[in-house]
């Protein structure tokens, strides 16, 4: 039997957890929506979320040397080589297998991305 003091210290890590990405640059990779970048605006502890000013990356390069979305949200994206969708102003996502945060390159780099031509 789970006592009240566990799921106090549950309920309080979950609340942490969030802290830590909510109000913040993130990319979700989805399982069948794709990736997309914004900023976290609310997140159910599983696997729906809402961005605001939400682009989707289409196809990507890395600023660095690598090829893994960490490495996007580290470095950014080489905007010449990524197709980087228009933003939307809110996007409801219910796909979330991953939430990266992303860091001033990675922010930069995509933010000014041009909206990818078909």
């Amino acid at each position: 039997m789970e006592m009240a003091s566990d799921l106090v210290t549950e309920m309080e890590k979950d609340k942490t957890m969030k802290d830590t990405v909510i109000n913040k640059h993130v990319i979700l990779r989805c399982s069948s929506s794709g990736v997309h970048f914004g900023v976290l605006m609310d997140w159910d502890g599983q696997s729906t979320a809402m961005l605001k000013d939400s682009r989707r990356l289409w196809e990507w390069s890395t600023g660095g040397t690598g090829i893994s979305l960490s490495e996007v949200a580290i470095c950014g994206i080489d905007q010449k080589k990524s197709r980087i969708t228009m933003p939307l102003p809110e996007h409801i996502v219910t796909d979330v297998i991953e939430i990266i945060p992303c860091h001033g390159m990675a922010i930069a780099t995509i933010e000014g991305a041009e909206v990818a031509k078909p």
